[in-house]
């Protein structure tokens, strides 16, 4: 597994097998890096909530979204059983992950815990 960073937002993402496609973000090739140990250890440290928690937390720093407010709209649509879809009505009742896409991973990771009732 490499990680990157985006020199632009600072957004950090994990590549789990090389498809040969260039990392992006903010229209520009992300850096190989060892930034993601650095960045959870940074989010373990502030105390940041996980998935499943009980507590709210913004989840979406571009749109202001918090954890409760994609609950609540998980909690509006009768088939769970489409995530892919489900984060599609989500996203466009919330706005996140519409901005720097940093959100994505924890967004679709709140939205499959909801489904899966944890």
């Amino acid at each position: 597994m490499k990680t990157y960073k985006c020199e632009v937002c600072g957004n950090v993402v994990a590549k789990i097998v090389d498809s040969g496609v260039p990392v992006m973000c903010c229209g520009k090739p992300m850096v190989e890096t060892d930034a993601y140990a650095e960045e959870a250890a940074k989010a373990c440290d502030a105390g940041a909530v996980v998935s499943g928690s009980k507590e709210n937390y913004k989840v979406c720093n571009c749109n202001n979204v918090s954890y409760f407010d994609i609950l609540d709209e998980v909690e509006k649509h009768g088939d769970l059983n489409q995530l892919l879809d489900v984060f599609e009505e989500v996203k466009n009742t919330t706005k996140c992950s519409t901005g720097c896409g940093g959100c994505y991973d924890k967004v679709i990771a709140i939205i499959s815990d909801a489904m899966a009732g944890v």
